[in-house]
């Protein structure tokens, strides 16, 4: 029998504070009320792709589909409007998902250990976007878009060795916030 996960997570939000949220897994999901379904994790279920059925729970807040083996999210995610913690770590992601730039909710977003290389222009949509960890991704491209979000505090872009250029240009450009960037390396001049 499979075990079941149970992540508890404590919001702090104006409706919640110290409020206990509760992880559903894929298991719960098929006996779970569907607008009583604010958080699904998904983690260490060796998937290739988000299944169907959790895209009628519209109303989640948080999900966390780490450590699978998605490669490619279609644009069906846009319908987790409410949608403000997304961790798709670990996965085999070769670019951001298009559809993400169209939650707008979104605060922390983590894609570490994928492989993603840039940040597009697309990033500029989402305006409420806090966090940002592409730890252990080769980040050649940055948009300039992403230095101009409002209300980005954390951009975590360690694991990758950078040249001092990079590496300056990026530190210049995210003095507002704090950048988790490994030291630049010589060898990469």
């Amino acid at each position: 029998m499979k075990k079941l996960v149970v992540i508890f997570l404590v919001l702090i939000s104006s409706k919640s504070v110290g409020q206990v949220a509760r992880y559903y897994t894929l298991d719960e999901l098929a006996t779970a009320p569907i607008d009583s379904v604010f958080y699904i994790d998904l983690s260490r279920e060796k998937l290739e792709v988000l299944p169907s059925e959790i895209y009628k729970f519209i109303h989640l807040k948080g999900l966390n589909a780490s450590r699978n083996k998605i490669e490619f999210i279609d644009d069906t995610i846009k319908v987790f409007t409410a949608l403000e913690i997304l961790n798709l770590s670990h996965n085999r992601l070769k670019a951001i998902p298009f559809g993400i730039y169209q939650l707008s909710k979104i605060k922390n977003l983590s894609l570490a250990e994928n492989d993603i290389h840039q940040i597009p222009d697309e990033v500029r949509f989402l305006k409420e976007l806090e966090v940002l960890d592409l730890y252990d991704n080769a980040v050649e491209s940055i948009s300039p878009e992403l230095k101009a979000l409002p209300m980005l505090r954390i951009l975590d872009i360690q694991g990758i060795m950078y040249s001092h250029a990079f590496h300056q240009k990026i530190i210049s450009d995210f003095s507002h916030c704090k950048v988790y960037i490994d030291p630049p390396c010589s060898c990469m001049d």
